[in-house]
């Protein structure tokens, strides 16, 4: 039986109805509902929204090993599939032609207190703004270092391109045993690190306003304590994939891709934008490409038929709402 979990917005609605209406066709037994009511019963959740609402979803899970198909209602780094391909990639699922990718998800403690377990990244930060956070970095019972910074944060390998990239932490590709800990604007200009899964991490000496540990960017949790633990979950994050085009890594990898500079080098800065965007985040509509551009729609207009004329874009009619346009590299 599938579970169908979507965030409150009408385009996450409307996918989920097509998902539904899927699962209804091919005598698929499957249920709506929120998150917070998943269980061990279910053989696959379908949990359509963003990134955050993709994060929420799993760490709604805990410990629920229940595999996930992550569609994408708006931009999202973490899905499989959008508007464009769900119903194709139901299918593959129907037909048993996909594979289960775990990713490592962490998990933090201090006093009596566990924290929700996060996919991306646990970060220990002042309450107060503009605050510094005296700490001690201790690996495997060792002190590693001592520092004053705004923070300090350990990623996994999902995170690794998150808020602890914007810290000058490494980009992570695949899925290796890994994780990196980053100190944010170190008074001391420590360099991130990595290190093995195993490794145990111990946050000591915990000096500061209020210090919060804060999951996924979104959970905060007051630390009424000195120290605290920070280590690799038993429970992974199942994600449903099928094939390496569609994985995290791909999309990483299209960020680094050279643009055709012979074919753009005459354009309009319009036209070079709008091709920029569509390389580093994938389809969009003219709609999605003026939010993420800025520029007035005449101008996005203007640029989209310059690209379809010179062959470096491609467009296609939108899954769900034929009126629109969906246009990509």
């Amino acid at each position: 039986m599938y579970f169908i979990t979507s965030k409150s917005d009408k385009e996450s609605a409307n996918l989920a109805k097509i998902a539904a209406n899927y699962l209804r066709e091919n005598h698929i037994k499957y249920a709506f509902g929120r998150e917070n009511e998943l269980n061990k019963d279910y053989e696959i959740a379908i949990a359509i929204g963003d990134n955050k609402f993709i994060l929420e979803t799993f760490r709604t899970l805990g410990k629920l090993q229940v595999p996930v198909f992550a569609v994408a209602s708006t931009q999202s780094f973490l899905a499989q599939a959008n508007s464009l391909n769900l119903k194709h990639f139901l299918n593959l699922i129907r037909k048993g032609k996909y594979e289960i990718f775990k990713r490592a998800r962490l998990v933090a403690k201090f006093s009596r207190t566990t924290t929700p377990i996060g996919l991306n990244d646990i970060g220990l930060f002042c309450s107060k703004s503009a605050s510094l956070l005296k700490h001690s970095l201790m690996l495997n019972g060792e002190t590693f270092w001592k520092d004053s910074s705004d923070g300090i944060i350990v990623a996994t390998p999902t995170g690794s391109t998150g808020y602890s990239l914007s810290a000058g932490g490494p980009i992570v590709l695949d899925e290796p045993h890994i994780l990196t800990i980053a100190s944010i604007s170190s008074l001391e200009n420590h360099s991130p690190l990595v290190i093995a899964d195993t490794t145990k991490i111990k946050i000591a000496d915990i000096e500061g306003s209020n210090p919060m540990a804060i999951v996924d960017g979104e959970v905060r949790v007051p630390v009424h304590a000195t120290e605290m633990i920070i280590e690799k979950s038993p429970y992974d994050a199942n994600f449903i994939i099928f094939s390496k085009e569609y994985g995290i890594e791909s999309k990483l990898k299209k960020r680094t891709l050279k643009t055709n500079i012979n074919k753009l080098k005459d354009m309009p800065a319009s036209a070079k934008l709008v091709y920029r965007i569509l390389m580093h985040e994938g389809n969009m509509t003219q709609k999605e490409l003026i939010n993420a551009s800025l520029l007035p729609e005449r101008t996005v207009r203007y640029a989209l038929d310059i690209l379809i004329r010179n062959n470096l874009i491609s467009s296609q009619p939108h899954f769900i709402d034929a009126r629109q346009t969906v246009y990509g590299v």
